[in-house]
């Protein structure tokens, strides 16, 4: 994980400026800017840092640092006091040191052992197989398209990602029974419901509770921003070659965000 660790040290930096502002405020923690900037910071682990840091084998770690993070979320909704704050803040720097050294010791690791298919690959693509079949080709794809060094542009594999994961939802959540949940509303220059909506769902009919949903159905939003972002990307032809290693670095991650849905979704 080449950049895992500057993606850490810069996100607990945030950490510690906003820290430096919560020790500044009031015992009750009200200014909205600044409950906005804490909600910022949880965003940016769920959305960035959370799968890299599972990627790199810290999964233990991984668990704490959601649950910190989940509180921060919380605490940003409402007035919150200064002291529950800085608890919170003061366990992440305590945290750190150790997170640093762990992912540090992955540094000079060269992508294609990331990019190997792996276990859960091969578990993926069986489950896939036998309930949707066009999403387990996909994904094949997707999984040999990124292998392919020869390769001069990475956007493909991402639409093969992503149509893996809409083809699995909308095969676990069609269209008319999600339009037909309780409380569901279409988003704004939307034609039906949302990857997001689909997860909520299924982890509703599952009677699984809201409160753990937010970290999956962040994820299956992000992974449309990131797929949408890298295939309105454009760039200077002199400089191909970094840009396709980027392109390349950039699918591998949402791969990751696709993997988390569907372990989670397929129930494996």
């Amino acid at each position: 994980m080449s950049d895992a660790v500057d993606d850490w040290r810069a996100l607990i930096a945030q950490s510690q400026a906003i820290q430096k502002k919560i020790n500044n405020s009031p015992n009750q923690v009200r200014a909205v800017p600044l409950r906005d900037e804490v909600r910022g910071l949880a965003q940016s682990f769920f959305r960035e840092i959370r799968l890299g840091l599972a990627s790199a084998g810290l999964d233990s770690e991984v668990h704490v640092l959601s649950d910190l993070f989940s509180e921060l979320l919380r605490l940003s909704e409402a007035a919150s006091t200064k002291a529950k704050y800085l608890e919170v803040l003061k366990a992440l720097r305590a945290m750190s040191p150790e997170i640093v050294t762990r992912l540090e010791s992955d540094r000079g690791k060269s992508l294609k052992p990331e990019l190997a298919v792996t276990a859960e690959d091969e578990q993926i693509i069986k489950t896939l197989q036998d309930l949707v079949p066009a999403a387990a080709l996909s994904y094949q794809q997707a999984l040999r398209d990124l292998a392919d060094d020869s390769r001069v542009s990475f956007r493909g594999p991402a639409l093969e990602l992503r149509e893996t994961l809409r083809e699995t939802l909308d095969h676990l959540a069609p269209d008319k029974e999600v339009e037909a949940m309780d409380g569901y509303k279409r988003e704004p220059e939307r034609k039906g419901p949302t990857m997001k909506q689909k997860v909520r769902f299924i982890r509703s009919a599952r009677g699984l509770s809201k409160s753990s949903g937010a970290v999956p159905e962040q994820t299956a939003t992000t992974i449309d921003e990131l797929v949408g972002s890298l295939t309105r990307s454009v760039y200077d032809m002199s400089s191909v070659a970094t840009h396709v290693a980027k392109e390349r670095k950039a699918v591998a991650r949402i791969k990751l965000y696709v993997v988390a849905v569907l372990h989670e979704m397929l129930e494996i």
